[in-house]
């Protein structure tokens, strides 16, 4: 079952881009809101009372938008977008033309997957379809959506089979493109399917520079308010995370494992040194040399020369000779080495109040370079939301969240995507409600 924190990082994350996709459905402003608010309670119902049903709250919120916005604008699927009021400049105009002469799915289908940059699993969700079926919708409305553009005929697909949605892919590079070396390979040598691909790129890199039309800051505001106050009280909240680190939970404990492991080398060393003393010779005693005690380790040899046989007749008793008695110097007592007493070296704990960072690697790079986000000093368990800039507009060109774990730490990847591709330095922003940190990224074209 989804929880508070899961369901409400979506709708943080997402809430501008619903707002978008119902404003290009024929929403006014005032019925856009009101779609985007009444969607998210709906998930928030929906992931409470059957939990079973949402299996991607982002692809099912969006799917849930569209149809409440579908019913307001008077279920006309080809309505002209938002009655003009999205079209910021002439580029936006003509992009916006260009989506209207698709079909209502199509267009979403363009939405979601290139302007939006949503999984093929979320728009598959949005639209009722399975991961491939959307990569294949989305494929084909790219090309029908290119000569709505710029003009000219639809790209004529090469005559033998082709598997559009697997051209699809390639189009968009990434991990999926790359496991798929069979169709990267022929694409490598058949032309025709080449320029499928060339367009479907072109189509979504275009389509990347639509412009979001974000909901007002005060309703936004607002709106997040009133959801998660229903989703606090119908959905369970987020377990807190289990320490591994038994000591730190132990504060009343008297001592320290550093100074139990040093008790436990003395005892040894003192169970060895009494056992040599112990396995020594009892009858020998210390011998004075000099005046001085000798300190014996092993009982010196007391050796008694006995006379020898003459060389005729039984020998004669006599009385025995004092014995001699060779003194051997003992060896000095042997004593623990200096690293036998020493404790063994132990971890030390991360500190839980580490200063607040945030670190990416690289720092720099080409647009849509995989950035790794790294965070300390966060509140552990907070989650964290995470946007890459665009130079113009300052809209997120991709976004992220990740929970923070128990000792304040995160980790997680961000994709350094402008729409327009511009080079410089762009901002990386993560917040967490109380704590935020921005990191800044180069691109470099």
């Amino acid at each position: 079952m989804l929880t508070a924190e899961e369901v409400l990082a979506a709708v943080r994350v997402h809430a501008d881009r619903v707002h978008d996709a119902v404003r290009r459905l024929g929403c006014d402003p005032q019925a856009a809101v009101e779609v985007v608010e009444q969607s998210a309670k709906d998930l928030v119902d929906a992931a409470a009372g059957s939990p079973e049903t949402v299996g991607d709250p982002v692809g099912w919120w969006f799917a849930r938008a569209r149809a409440l916005a579908r019913s307001v604008a008077g279920h006309d699927d080809d309505l002209p977008v938002g009655g003009g009021v999205l079209s910021a400049d002439d580029n936006q105009t003509r992009l916006a033309q260009a989506l209207e002469s698709l079909p209502e799915r199509d267009r979403a289908a363009l939405l979601l997957r290139d302007s939006y940059d949503l999984p093929a699993a979320a728009v598959g969700t949005s639209l009722g379809l399975d991961a491939v079926g959307a990569t294949t919708v989305v494929g084909h409305a790219r090309l029908a959506f290119l000569p709505a553009l710029l003009g000219g005929t639809p790209l004529v697909i090469s005559t033998h089979a082709v598997d559009v949605g697997a051209l699809a892919r390639q189009s968009e590079g990434g991990q999926a493109a790359a496991r798929d070396a069979t169709t990267r390979r022929h694409v490598q040598n058949c032309d025709g399917c080449g320029d499928v691909v060339d367009a479907q790129e072109r189509a979504r890199r275009l389509l990347s520079g639509l412009t979001v039309v974000a909901l007002p800051d005060a309703e936004r505001e607002a709106l997040l308010t009133r959801v998660e106050s229903r989703a606090r009280a119908v959905l369970p909240a987020a377990e807190p995370l289990v320490e591994l680190e038994e000591w730190e939970q132990e504060p009343e404990r008297r001592y320290s494992l550093s100074l139990m492991a040093l008790g436990l080398v003395l005892a040894i060393s003192a169970g060895i040194g009494g056992g040599l003393l112990s396995s020594r010779g009892k009858g020998a005693e210390p011998l004075a040399a000099g005046g001085r005690a000798a300190a014996v380790v092993t009982g010196a040899p007391v050796l008694s020369l006995a006379p020898r046989p003459g060389p005729t007749g039984p020998p004669t008793p006599t009385t025995p000779t004092t014995p001699r008695v060779f003194l051997i110097t003992p060896s000095p007592t042997p004593t623990p080495t200096p690293t036998a007493t020493v404790a063994p070296a132990t971890a030390t704990p991360p500190s839980v109040t580490e200063p607040l960072s945030l670190e990416i690697n690289p720092s720099s790079g080409p647009n849509d370079t995989e950035v790794t986000v790294n965070g300390r000093g966060w509140t552990p368990g907070a989650f964290v939301q995470l946007a890459y800039l665009e130079r113009v507009g300052g809209n997120p060109g991709s976004s992220a969240a990740v929970q923070v774990d128990s000792l304040g730490r995160f980790t997680t990847t961000l994709t350094a995507h402008d729409s327009r591709g511009l080079p410089g330095p762009h901002s990386i922003t993560s917040g967490d409600g109380t704590n935020s940190a921005t990191a800044t990224f180069n691109a470099t074209g």
